[in-house]
């Protein structure tokens, strides 16, 4: 009996070692999509070694990762029909980490939470529940002005507005 015990574990795990080591590919990818998204986050400094590399990765990671996804698709249907179904499970993890990882270096998170206020509403200083302490970006071109709150500023981080008629762009 111990021989058939071998044999069923033999089979259930069958190619379990090249399955790791496409999932810690998959891996690899999704440390290309991360890593950026870890260095460049807002709200916390950044070193400029940091940022170098981060910056590099982000510039580099779309076909380094598209080339290792479509690597590792190929392995697993190499691999499929000789796996066990323990290796199998670790092949589809793999694959759906990869193809989820890879998309993910086309998705910036931190332009889809900070964007532009397309068209600031305005109100008098009488209407508004304003502390007098804000803190504001204020300006004023041929008697008109703007002042933008900095605590709005932090969060959409640029503005696209009109003064005297003229398009302008206020950033912080």
């Amino acid at each position: 009996m111990p021989i058939a015990t071998e044999v069923l574990k033999s089979q259930r795990s069958r190619n379990l070692a090249p399955a790791v080591a496409l999932f810690f590919g998959s891996l690899a990818i999704f440390a290309l999509a991360a890593y950026p998204i870890y260095v460049i986050r807002p709200f916390v400094e950044q070193k400029p070694d940091a940022l170098n590399h981060a910056l590099w990765v982000l510039l580099h990671n779309k076909p380094i990762a598209l080339i290792l996804a479509l690597a590792i698709v190929t392995c697993v249907l190499l691999l499929w029909r000789r796996g066990g179904w323990v290796a199998k499970t670790v092949l589809v993890i793999a694959v759906v980490v990869s193809l989820v990882a890879t998309a993910g270096t086309w998705i910036n998170p931190y332009e889809q939470m900070f964007h532009p206020m397309g068209d600031p509403r305005f109100i008098s200083a009488d209407q508004a529940s304003i502390d007098p302490n804000d803190m504001v970006i204020a300006i004023t071109m041929n008697g008109e002005g703007r002042a933008y709150p900095i605590r709005e500023m932090g969060y959409h981080h640029i503005v696209n507005d009109r003064l005297n008629g003229l398009p302008m762009v206020v950033t912080y």
